[in-house]
């Protein structure tokens, strides 16, 4: 296992996460812009060799060339999170993995209550009614609510719960 994370590519990946902006619009503004330049890239670069009346236009076609797959694969690997986001895999980009910068919400509050947390994302229509109720039970189960511990609760308190979270 530890030498899966001290791959090159793992290692290349980490930096470039540590890199590229969290947001959805940082994102599209840098992966964007090097999608499109990719195969401009490629095909002037093509063009060039080809068709080279001189050393000079000739060697700036190979670098052309050379510069063309590393500006895609940045451009899918800054594009890949705001993807996921999209099909619905994440709630967003800035909650890709990898990504352990600091949000503009505090972390520490919503720790800090999760049965709060877990009422408002079910308020907003983020979880269902089930998904409600499980997590719920799994925080009265696992003790993290002051008021829970060590028992089950009711239908009755259950439907409380969830008139209250709306």
């Amino acid at each position: 296992m530890t030498g899966l994370d001290t791959s090159p590519l793992r290692r290349l990946h980490r930096l470039l996460e540590h890199y590229t902006p969290d947001g959805t619009l940082g994102r599209l503004l840098l992966g964007g812009p090097l999608l499109v330049l990719a195969p401009v890239l490629f095909f002037g670069g093509f063009a060039m060799v080809t068709g080279a009346m001189s050393f000079l236009v000739f060697v700036t076609g190979l670098v052309f060339l050379l510069a063309s797959p590393p500006s895609l694969v940045l451009g899918v690997v800054c594009l890949w999170p705001v993807y996921l986001s999209l099909i619905g895999n994440l709630e967003s980009p800035e909650a890709y993995p990898g990504t352990n910068r600091p949000t503009g919400r505090s972390d520490y509050e919503e720790d800090a209550n999760p049965e709060a947390t877990l009422k408002r994302r079910y308020a907003e229509g983020d979880i269902t009614r089930e998904e409600f109720e499980e997590r719920l039970d799994a925080l009265l189960d696992a003790g993290e609510l002051g008021r829970g511990r060590g028992r089950r609760r009711t239908t009755s308190e259950r439907e409380r719960e969830m008139e209250s979270a709306r």
